[in-house]
C-alpha cells in the first residue's frame, strides 16, 4: 500500500468551486420554496434561507427590485448556485424572485372552503331542483367567447323552444366580482326556470372571482336554481361546490340544463302508439261484449223469459191468496174456539158481538173476495197500474181476475175516472 497523498483545504475548495462552475445545470436553476431568516439591508441585498418540509439552503439577492417579502412567503427563484470559495460555503445567488400566486390563491382557496363549510353552505339539502323542462334559461357569462356560444348553440340543438336570456357578465378582472352578483341577483326575478353560470377555462388566478366569498353567498341565497360550468372539467371552483348542480364545462351546462328534443319527440310517439293501442283494446273489448250479449239467449228469448217470468209471479199470487185464506180461516176457528172457552165469562160475551164484526170485515176486504166481485188487477211488464197516465194506445197489459188472467192491447184510452 502505497504513501497516501493529503490535500490542503484550499485545493479542496478549488476543486469543488470548478465542479460548481463546469456544472451546466447549476448556471441557473427556477426553484420554488418557503422563506425564513428574511433579512433585508439598507444596501437593498436580502438574505434569507428557502426550504421545504425536507431542506434548506441559504440565498441571497443582491440590489433586490422589490422588498415586498417576509418569512412563510411562497416564492418562485430564478438563480444559481454561488460558491464562496473562502470558507467553503455554497448558496443560491438570487437574480429575480416572485411570490408564488397560485400557492397563496390556493391557500385562500382552502381557508374560505373551510370558513363556508362549517356554515353549512355546501350541504346537499340546500340543493335546488333543476326542472326537467326548462322554457327560460338565464345565462350569466361574458357576451363574447366561447363559452356563451357553446351554452346558445348546445340550447337552440338540443331544445330549441327554450328562451335564452344572456345576463352579460365580467368574469375575471377588476369590478367582476360585483357584475356577477349583480347579474345573478338580476336573473333571480322570477321569471327564468334555471340559471347558468359559466365562463372558459383559465388559470386559477383567471377563474379567481368564482372563488370569492361575495359571489357564493350570492349563489347560496338565489332563489332560482343554479348550475355552473366554469372553466374545463379539471377546474373546480368554490362556486361549484354552492351551486345546484355543477357541469364540467359551459356546454356540459348547457345539456343538464336542457331535454332531448329528439328524445322527447320519440317518447311522445311512443306513448301516443299505446294510447292508440290501449283504445283499439278498449273498443275491442266492448264489441265483443256486445256480440255476446247478443247472442245471449236471454236477450234472443226474452218474450219467452217474460212469459215465463209472469207464469211464475201468477203461481206465486196464487199461492199467496191461498195461504192468506187458509190463514183467516185458521185464525178465525182459534178465535171460535177461545170464545167457546170464555163464553161463561162476561168479558167475552161482552166484545163477541164486535169482534165477529170486526172478522166479517176483514173478510170482506180480502184481495179474493173483492175480486169475486168483478174487481181486477192489471199489469204492465210486471208493473201494478194504478192510472191510466202509467199506458199509452198499443199497450199490451195482462189482467188479473179471480179465476185467471187476460192478455189485452189498449186501443183507447178515457180518462173518466170511478165516481
Amino acid at each position: 500500500m502505497g504513501e497516501r497523498t493529503y490535500l490542503t483545504v484550499t485545493a479542496l475548495n478549488k476543486y469543488i468551486e470548478r465542479k460548481f462552475l463546469l456544472d451546466p445545470y447549476l448556471g441557473e436553476i427556477y426553484i420554488k420554496g418557503e422563506i425564513s431568516n428574511f433579512k433585508l439591508h439598507n444596501n437593498n441585498n436580502i438574505y434569507f434561507s428557502i426550504k421545504d418540509e425536507n431542506t434548506r439552503i441559504n440565498a441571497v439577492w443582491f440590489g433586490a427590485k422589490t422588498k415586498d417579502f417576509k418569512d412563510g412567503d411562497t416564492v418562485l427563484i430564478k438563480s444559481k448556485i454561488n460558491y464562496y470559495f473562502p470558507r467553503g460555503e455554497h448558496n443560491l445567488l438570487v437574480s429575480d424572485m416572485k411570490k408564488d400566486r397560485i400557492g397563496e390563491l390556493y391557500q385562500k382557496f382552502l381557508e374560505l372552503k373551510e370558513k363556508l363549510e362549517k356554515e353549512g353552505l355546501f350541504l346537499p339539502q340546500y340543493k335546488k331542483q333543476i326542472p326537467s323542462f326548462c322554457q327560460n334559461i338565464a345565462v350569466v357569462t361574458a357576451k363574447t367567447g366561447a363559452a356563451v356560444q357553446d351554452i346558445t348553440r348546445t340550447i337552440q340543438r338540443r331544445f330549441p323552444i327554450a328562451k335564452i336570456n344572456i345576463y352579460s357578465t365580467l368574469v375575471q378582472g377588476e369590478n367582476s366580482v360585483q357584475d356577477i352578483v349583480k347579474n345573478i341577483k338580476l336573473a333571480d326575478d322570477g321569471t327564468n326556470d334555471v340559471i347558468i353560470l359559466g365562463r372558459g377555462g383559465g388559470s386559477i388566478e383567471d377563474l379567481w372571482s368564482f372563488n370569492t366569498e361575495e359571489v357564493i353567498r350570492a349563489i347560496f341565497n338565489c332563489k332560482t336554481p343554479i348550475v355552473t360550468g366554469i372553466g374545463h372539467e379539471t377546474d373546480t371552483t368554490l362556486a361549484d361546490f354552492v351551486s345546484d348542480k355543477r357541469a364540467s364545462t359551459p356546454t356540459a351546462a348547457a345539456e343538464l340544463v336542457t331535454p332531448n328534443i329528439e328524445d322527447i319527440k320519440n317518447r311522445i310517439e311512443f306513448n301516443l302508439d299505446k294510447l292508440n293501442n290501449t283504445i283499439s283494446y278498449i273498443i275491442q273489448t266492448y264489441k265483443n261484449r256486445i256480440n255476446n250479449s247478443e247472442n245471449n239467449p236471454y236477450f234472443k228469448n226474452y218474450s219467452r223469459v217474460h212469459i215465463e217470468y209472469k207464469k211464475t209471479v201468477e203461481m206465486f199470487e196464487k199461492d199467496l191468496n191461498k195461504s192468506i185464506q187458509l190463514l183467516l180461516k185458521d185464525r178465525k176457528q182459534q178465535l171460535i174456539n177461545s170464545s167457546e172457552k170464555f163464553i161463561n165469562f162476561d168479558l167475552l160475551a161482552r166484545f163477541k158481538e164486535s169482534f165477529t164484526q170486526e172478522l166479517n170485515r176483514l173478510e170482506a176486504n180480502s184481495p179474493l173476495n173483492i175480486m169475486k166481485k168483478g174487481y181486477s188487477v192489471s199489469f204492465l211488464d210486471d208493473k201494478k197500474l194504478t192510472s191510466v197516465k202509467e199506458v199509452k194506445v198499443g199497450d199490451e197489459i195482462s189482467v188479473q181476475l179471480i179465476d185467471g188472467s187476460l192478455e189485452c192491447k189498449v186501443n183507447n184510452i178515457s180518462d173518466k175516472g170511478v165516481k
